[in-house]
């Protein structure tokens, strides 16, 4: 089973690959005319938003997230993610919640982008661990489809699927669909 889980969280980058790999000429590249700041600034990306996932065996998970990150070809970034977790539980638990801050990073690549920038799509995949002295010790591995709309400052929008390995006894792993909702650049 395991191996089976691991095998989904590396299909996504695999797939994110051979998308890199096809990509065609035609994609414009970042120009500055001199100006290498605005190239810069163009290739920078971010994400800042809530995300909660479906309830499985209990317990419903809840994440406060930053992502930061580069765009190193014009379709394909990769981020560092810092976030909040929390798992929140039933009430027959005896507790009410477990909080863990993770850190780690992920890969995106741009399936669709309308021509004036207004609307795209992007392919992620996100890998966190928990750190520090936190409640709930674990590794979650995430892959999802994030839409994001408008121009300079845009609205994301991302569903997708998230394994969270637990490392911490009497806590499960959990499994499940996640949506997020946020602000990105």
């Amino acid at each position: 089973m395991n191996t089976v889980k691991r095998l989904l969280a590396v299909i996504p980058f695999l797939l994110i690959g051979i998308t890199v790999m096809a990509q065609n000429a035609g994609n414009k590249s970042y120009t500055a005319k001199g100006n290498n700041t605005t190239a810069f600034a163009q290739r920078l990306y971010g994400h800042i938003g809530f995300g909660a996932g479906t309830k499985h065996d209990g317990m419903t998970p809840a994440e406060f997230s930053a992502d930061l990150g580069y765009r190193f070809i014009p379709r394909m970034y990769a981020y560092f993610h810092a976030g909040g977790l929390y798992g929140l539980y039933d009430k027959d638990h005896g507790r009410a919640y477990t909080k863990s801050t993770a850190i780690g990073g992920g890969l995106g690549y741009t399936l669709l982008k309308t021509g004036d920038g207004a609307f795209s799509m992007d392919l992620r995949g996100t890998v966190a661990a928990g750190v520090g002295n936190a409640d709930w010790k674990h590794t979650s591995y995430d892959a999802a489809l994030m839409f994001r709309v408008g121009r300079g400052i845009k609205m994301d929008v991302s569903l997708g699927y998230r394994h969270v390995t637990s490392h911490t006894a009497g806590i499960g792993s959990y499994n499940g669909l996640a949506c997020t909702l946020g602000f990105g650049f």
